[in-house]
C-alpha cells in the first residue's frame, strides 16, 4: 500500500510539473503572436478604407470587455459568491490604495490612444521595433524608483537597444500605404511611439511598485493574522479597468471624432478586431506574471518584433534596407541579452555596476555585532 501511495504521489507529482510546463509554453506562444498581431492589426485597421473611428472609444471599449474578463476570472478563482464581498473589500473598502491605481491607469489610456496614432504614420514593423524601447525606460526607471542595481550585461542591452531603436528610425523604411501618400507624418508617429513607450514602462514600474508594497504589507500583516493576503491580480486589473473607463468617457465625449449622433461610425470587423485583440493583451500580462518570468517576456518580445517584420512585408508591402535590418538584430540580441537568454562566460559581466565601494572589515563586524 505504501509503494502504491508513493507510485501516485510521484504520479501526480509528474502530472503537475507536465501542466505547469504546458501552461508556460501554451503563455509563451499566445503571448508572442499577440504581440506580433498588435501593430500589424492596428496598421490595418487604421490605414484602411472604411470611415474614421474615435480612437478614445475604442479605448474605453477594450477596457470594458477587459473588466467584464477579469470580473469573470475573479470569480472563478474566488467563487461567484464571493466576488462581490472581495470587491467590497479590496476595492470600496481601500479608497487610498485604489486611488492610487488612477496613476497607472490613465498612463495606459494615454499609451493605448498613442499606440493606435502612431500606426497611422508608421509601418508596423518600424513601429514595433521602436516601441521596444520600452524596455530601455523600465530599466532606468526601475534603477530611479525601486532603487534597483543593473549588472553590467544589462547596461550593454539597453545600450545595444537604444542604438538598435535609433538605427531603425534613421532608415527610410516605408510600405505600400505610406508610399501612396495621404497624412502619414513620420516624425508624429515618432512622436506617438516614444509616448507610448514611456507610458507603458513608467506604468509598469509604478505598478511593480505598488504590488511589492501590498506585498510587504501583506507578509508583515500575516506575523500577526495567518489569512493577510496580497490582493488578486484580477482584483487589479478591475481597478485599472475602471479607471481607464471613468477617465475615458469625458475624453470620448470631447473628441473631435466621436459623433453622439452616429456613435459606432468607423467600427467595422478589423476595428473589433482590435479592440478583443488589446482586451486579451490585458489579461496576459497578469498570465505572466503567474506562470511565466522576464526571460520568457523578453523572449517573446524578441521573436514577435522577428514575425511583425516578416508579416509586413507580403501584407503591407513592407520595404527597408540594411540598417534596418542591421538595428531589428540589434535590438533583438539587446533583448536576449538583457533578459540573460544570452549569457557571457566572464564573470565581469554579471556583477553590478556602479556599486557603492564594499564595508571595510572592522566596521562591518560592529554593524553586526
Amino acid at each position: 500500500m505504501k509503494a502504491e501511495k508513493g507510485l501516485k504521489k510521484d504520479s501526480g507529482e509528474s502530472s503537475s510539473f507536465c501542466t505547469g510546463t504546458q501552461i508556460r509554453n501554451i503563455v509563451l506562444v499566445v503571448l508572442t503572436l499577440q504581440n506580433a498581431s498588435v501593430p500589424l492589426m492596428m496598421r490595418y485597421a487604421r490605414t484602411s478604407e472604411a470611415e474614421p473611428y474615435c480612437v478614445p472609444m475604442l479605448v474605453v471599449i477594450q477596457e470594458m470587455l477587459k473588466l467584464l474578463a477579469s470580473v469573470g476570472l475573479l470569480a472563478y478563482e474566488v467563487g461567484l459568491a464571493n466576488v462581490a464581498n472581495t470587491i467590497n473589500a479590496e476595492i470600496i473598502q481601500k479608497p487610498w490604495s485604489t486611488l492610487r491605481l488612477s496613476v497607472p491607469a490613465m498612463l495606459f489610456f494615454l499609451q493605448n490612444n498613442c499606440m493606435q496614432l502612431a500606426n497611422s504614420h508608421l509601418p508596423a514593423a518600424v513601429f514595433q521595433v521602436t516601441y521596444q524601447g520600452k524596455t530601455f525606460v523600465v530599466a532606468i526607471l526601475s534603477v530611479l524608483m525601486l532603487g534597483r542595481r543593473l549588472e553590467r550585461f544589462k547596461w550593454l542591452g539597453i545600450t545595444g537597444l537604444a542604438i538598435g531603436v535609433s538605427l531603425v528610425q534613421s532608415t527610410r523604411s516605408s510600405d505600400k500605404t505610406s508610399r501612396d501618400g495621404g497624412d502619414a507624418n513620420v516624425l508624429l508617429g515618432l512622436v506617438y511611439v516614444l509616448t507610448a513607450a514611456f507610458c507603458s514602462g513608467f506604468a509598469n514600474v509604478y505598478f511593480e511598485k505598488m504590488v511589492k508594497s501590498a506585498q510587504a504589507q501583506a507578509s508583515s500583516a500575516a506575523e500577526g493574522t495567518a489569512r493577510s493576503r496580497a490582493p488578486s491580480l484580477w482584483v487589479r486589473n478591475i481597478q485599472l479597468a475602471s479607471f481607464t473607463i471613468l477617465l475615458g468617457i469625458p475624453v470620448v465625449m470631447l473628441a473631435p471624432t466621436f459623433d453622439a449622433q452616429a456613435p459606432w461610425r468607423g467600427f467595422n470587423s478589423s476595428v473589433w478586431a482590435v479592440a478583443f485583440n488589446n482586451a486579451w493583451g490585458g489579461l496576459l500580462v497578469a498570465l505572466i506574471i503567474k506562470y511565466g518570468d522576464n526571460i520568457l517576456k523578453g523572449f517573446s518580445n524578441a521573436i514577435s518584433t522577428v514575425l511583425a517584420t516578416l508579416i509586413s512585408i507580403p501584407l503591407f508591402g513592407f520595404e527597408t534596407g540594411t540598417p534596418f535590418a542591421f538595428g531589428v538584430l540589434l535590438v533583438i540580441w539587446s533583448t536576449l541579452v538583457y533578459g540573460r537568454m544570452l549569457k557571457f562566460r566572464s564573470e565581469w559581466w554579471n556583477q553590478i555596476a556602479f556599486a557603492p565601494p564594499p564595508i571595510p572589515g572592522p566596521e562591518r563586524v560592529e554593524l553586526q555585532a
